[in-house]
């Protein structure tokens, strides 16, 4: 619905919220699985497991199959089918060692983090992924705690378990990836999370709702509320880059939605 103003009311967590949103959304070519963007670069997983990059027209394919893939700062990385991870060097995708995970996330200041099939965390520190350009082993850190999605932006790190609980990590950087060991719960429940490289963060619920955490900027890491979005239908997927909110639909088709 292209300059619709809708009127929403939804329950999150224990409270009652209200939103009038103007989303202008406009169809992408494409089915997708899973979609990400990060440094005015917008990439994906499509409906075949191809990683695919959009070009302003339409997906390219990157010659290689996926479960997750991310954009960044830190350059591009995936998580193959078998949870092997990837780095993008400019013309092919170069194998990272050791470790294997199956979400990761490349919008930290120049650092990576991601959650593997256990809920083991890892991240990588500024360093070691601006100095990869071959093939070899990695230091690899863990971060205490347990997640199934995990994201990272200016004003802190989200993330979310596989009950739904919603936690934030300050005190994150380039230099110390794993943060300090304390988490913070926020209130609600989603099945993933996103944090744009302008601190933003949206995410998605299990009935396939898209949500926006209200009020945050660095004097208030954590926001104020949970405000819902209009987008096209129920979601899967969502990711949002420099104005513009990129969601893949419950049957796969894909909308750039401007806020």
């Amino acid at each position: 619905m292209r300059g619709e103003i809708v009127y929403l009311v939804f329950i999150v967590g224990s409270g009652i919220v209200s939103v009038a949103e103007a989303l202008r959304c406009h169809p992408i070519p494409g089915i997708l699985k899973q979609i990400d963007a990060g440094a005015g670069r917008v990439c994906g997983i499509d409906h075949r497991d191809q990683v695919v990059d959009f070009n302003g027209d339409a997906w390219v394919s990157l010659q290689a199959t996926g479960k997750h893939v991310s954009v960044g700062p830190a350059g591009m990385w995936r998580v193959g089918l078998g949870d092997l991870v990837f780095k993008w060097l400019g013309s092919g995708w170069v194998r990272v060692n050791p470790d294997r995970l199956h979400q990761i996330d490349a919008g930290g200041d120049k650092f990576v983090v991601g959650c593997n099939a256990s809920q083991g965390i890892f991240c990588l520190n500024r360093r070691p992924v601006l100095a990869y350009e071959s093939p070899g082993s990695v230091p690899w850190r863990q971060v205490p705690g347990l997640l199934n999605y995990y994201s990272c932006g200016p004003f802190g790190c989200w993330g979310v378990n596989k009950l739904g609980h919603i936690f934030v990590k300050m005190g994150v950087s380039g230099n110390f990836c794993q943060g300090p060991r304390k988490w913070y719960r926020i209130p609600g429940s989603l099945s993933m999370v996103e944090v744009g490289t302008d601190g933003s963060v949206h995410g998605v619920n299990w009935k396939g709702l898209v949500f926006w955490r209200a009020g945050i900027n660095a004097c208030n890491n954590f926001g104020s509320r949970w405000l819902p979005i209009k987008a096209v239908g129920r979601s899967r997927h969502v990711s949002y880059d420099r104005g513009i909110l990129w969601v893949v639909c419950e049957n796969g088709r894909v909308q750039r939605c401007t806020v």
